[in-house]
């Protein structure tokens, strides 16, 4: 009987553990989309005319034009900065997704960076 429960215990706390690996994967990849999203999104802009894809934004504050919180639980940052060797037909975007959820089950912020090209 001992022997049986140690067992149960054992695969109890490895389903815990499974559960828990799942919901981290799970937040990970809505980081992920969302911060795709939204690099998609100012890749579609002018550089010359849209606000959000002016050289400006921070990761650490909300900026006006540089963030949003569209979707619950989430708020998006993003830092324009001028293109590599200053061309000004680059962009170098980063892209911060910090969950506003402060439950400990939630993973961390997830950042990217990326070059965008003058359409």
């Amino acid at each position: 009987m001992v022997i049986l429960t140690i067992g149960l215990v054992s695969l109890a706390e490895l389903l815990a553990v499974s559960l828990r690996m799942q919901q981290l994967g799970r937040n990970e990849t809505q980081a992920v989309r969302l911060t795709t999203d939204k690099l998609d999104q100012l890749n579609s802009l002018n550089f010359d005319t849209a606000l959000t894809i002016q050289i400006g934004g921070s990761l650490t504050a909300n900026v006006a034009n540089h963030f949003d919180t569209d979707v619950p639980g989430y708020t998006r940052r993003w830092l324009v900065e001028a293109g590599p060797d200053g061309n000004a037909n680059l962009r170098q975007i980063t892209i911060r997704v910090i969950p506003t959820n402060t439950d400990a089950r939630v993973n961390s912020s997830f950042e990217m960076i990326s070059i965008i090209r003058r359409i």
